[in-house]
This record gives C-alpha cells, structure tokens and sequence, in this order.
C-alpha cells in the first residue's frame, strides 16, 4: 500500500504544474485583453472629446467683422493699394521687357492682351505668354535681329567665279607672265 501514495503523488503534483502553466498564459492574455480594452476606450473618449471640441468650437471671424480697429483698417487699405501700384509696375516693366525681346508684341497688341484675358493664360509670367502667343500665331521665328549700326554685312558666303581659263593656261600664265596673272586675278577673273 505504500506503493500507491508514491506513485499518485507525482502525478497529482504533474497535473497542477500542467494547469498553472495554461492557468499562467491564461492570465497574461485576459491582461492583455482588459490593456487593450482599456486603451480602446481611452482612444474613443479622445475622439469623442476632439469631435464635440470641434463641433461646439466658434467659427474663425471673417474679414467682414470687425476685427480691426479704424487704424488698421486705415493701413490695411493703405497696404493693399500699394500692392496693386507695385504689382502694376512690375507688370509693365515686364510687358516693356518682353516687348523688346520680341518687337512683333508691339505691332500686334491688341491681339496679345485679348490673349493674356485668357484664364489660363492670366496665370503665366508676361514672358512665357509671349512666347506662347507668338508660337501659336508662327512669329516665333529663330531668324536673328537684323544688324543695326553703320557696319555692313560681309559676303563671306559667295561661290569664286569660275574662271575662263584651264588650270594649266593659268599655272602658265603666272610662270611666264606674272603682272597680267596678278592683273586678272585682282580683277576677278581667275
């Protein structure tokens, strides 16, 4: 009979090891699980709380209301006329600028300012639009600027003129006659 308790009470002692290792993973996971139950809610009441925050929150005053006192007021008209008078100017300068790069824009302005009406074309600088309209209208041509000033072009670009005389008559002609070589060849003939 002594034999039996031995032999039971190993494995009573099997089994609560056995179950406290599951009982153990069992409880790491329910703690877990209440952690993450717990950040969810805490996530949620934050989007709650940010909505309402959101929804009750004052709308941002317009430029209508009276925000500024009659001295900013004053100022703030003062500002955005000196904006215009500037981007004005800039916007002559430019057109005057684009005007010289591409004098054609001068005999044809009226043309090119219904073209910078145009909405898409408001958007672009008075030079890429100038451009634009010259090559939609082919006067973009990459012809140079004819010369100015009193120099004169050279004829650098001519064919020699053929001569009347063989090239054996002309070798000839220098041994043996060297003035009336040099006489014709000044002149053109050879």
């Amino acid at each position: 009979m002594d034999n039996q308790p031995e032999t039971v009470a190993p494995e009573t002692t099997a089994e609560p090891t056995v179950q406290s290792e599951s009982e153990l993973k069992l409880a790491e996971l329910e703690k877990k699980n209440i952690e993450l139950q717990a950040q969810k809610e805490h996530w949620r009441e934050k989007y709650e709380r940010d909505i309402i925050s959101l929804q009750t929150k004052e709308p941002a005053p317009s430029e209508d209301q009276d925000v500024y006192s009659d001295e900013g007021k004053l100022l703030k008209g003062e500002i955005k006329q000196l904006k215009d008078t500037l981007h004005s100017i800039e916007s002559k300068e430019a057109r005057r600028e684009a005007e010289s790069e591409f004098p054609v824009l001068k005999e044809r302005k009226s043309d090119f300012d219904a073209f910078l009406e145009d909405e898409e074309n408001k958007r672009l600088s008075i030079k890429k639009a100038a451009r634009l309209f010259l090559a939609e209208q082919n006067l973009l041509s990459p012809e140079p600027p004819e010369r100015k000033g009193l120099e004169k072009p050279t004829s650098g670009g001519q064919a020699p003129p053929e001569p009347k005389m063989s090239p054996e008559e002309i070798t000839t002609l220098m041994k043996t006659d060297y003035r009336k070589y040099e006489k014709l060849l000044r002149s053109g003939k050879i």
